[in-house]
């Protein structure tokens, strides 16, 4: 069977990141974590959670700049520090919902695909699934593999996603978005489901990865200031082929 492992990028997640590795940890061979110097207590729970599972690694005290300014390149380093035969690259607000379909994944997978489900409202008040965004992201690899790519890194929501780790490949392809099919290698559908707690945050935040977003995509700073507070993932109303579905509270978020 195919070992699965897993990367991810944090700094100040003290709202999931405890939730995340007891969800994650019975499902993965090996969890490795880059911490951008967080200040909120995440990196205590790290250690302790590294000192007790001896397959979960722990990198302290990135530039948290890296995870902005150059998220390519910390994600490219993280990524080659993983050892299982396959790696998926998780946000620390993602959420296996049925883990299981990580067990059935082919042994001669080079790139492999989960779905999407995307949810937002403030701590402490209703949680609604986002209807009506892209559900279908390609974060699955297999490790030391030539036609090794990395999808969605880059600039988020913008057209030049497609980023190919360039220091083991030597190539750049075209953004080919979620016409998998254009790939220059077959995309497997893990049938993997994972619940992206993305824009459960508070205003402020929502507020600021809004504007951020926007700019990574060619808006002036001014322009992601003015759009930013009216989009529906930051207001939390429906538009712009958003809606929103009240959902239960997730029990890792209940009296937060």
């Amino acid at each position: 069977m195919l070992s699965v492992g897993s990367f991810c990028l944090v700094r100040n997640e003290i709202a999931f990141i405890k939730a995340h590795m007891d969800a994650w940890l019975p499902h993965l061979s090996s969890m490795v974590f880059f911490d951008g110097n967080s200040k909120d207590g995440t990196l205590e729970i790290l250690r302790a959670y590294a000192k007790k599972h001896k397959n979960i690694t722990l990198v302290e005290n990135k530039d948290p700049k890296d995870l902005t300014d150059d998220y390519v390149r910390l994600s490219d380093e993280a990524m080659r520090s993983c050892t299982s035969d396959l790696v998926i690259f998780l946000h620390p607000d993602f959420f296996p919902e049925n883990p299981k379909a990580l067990k059935t994944l082919p042994a001669d997978m080079i790139a492999g695909t989960f779905n999407i489900r995307s949810f937002a409202g403030e701590p402490g008040g209703p949680i609604y699934e986002i209807l009506g965004r892209g559900t279908r992201w390609k974060d699955i690899y297999r490790l030391h593999n030539p036609d090794l790519g990395a999808h969605y890194y880059g600039y988020y929501g913008a057209q030049n996603e497609d980023v190919y780790f360039s220091e083991i490949t030597g190539n750049a392809y075209e953004h080919y978005g979620q016409d998998f099919s254009k790939y220059p290698y077959p995309i497997f559908d893990s049938t993997l489901v994972i619940n992206h707690y993305s824009d459960v945050r508070p205003y402020a935040r929502r507020l600021e990865r809004m504007e951020r977003c926007l700019v990574n995509q060619g808006h002036s700073l001014e322009a992601a200031r003015r759009m930013a507070p009216k989009h529906p993932r930051v207001s939390l109303e429906s538009g712009q082929g958003f809606s929103f579905e009240e959902v239960d509270m997730p029990s890792f978020m209940e009296g937060k």
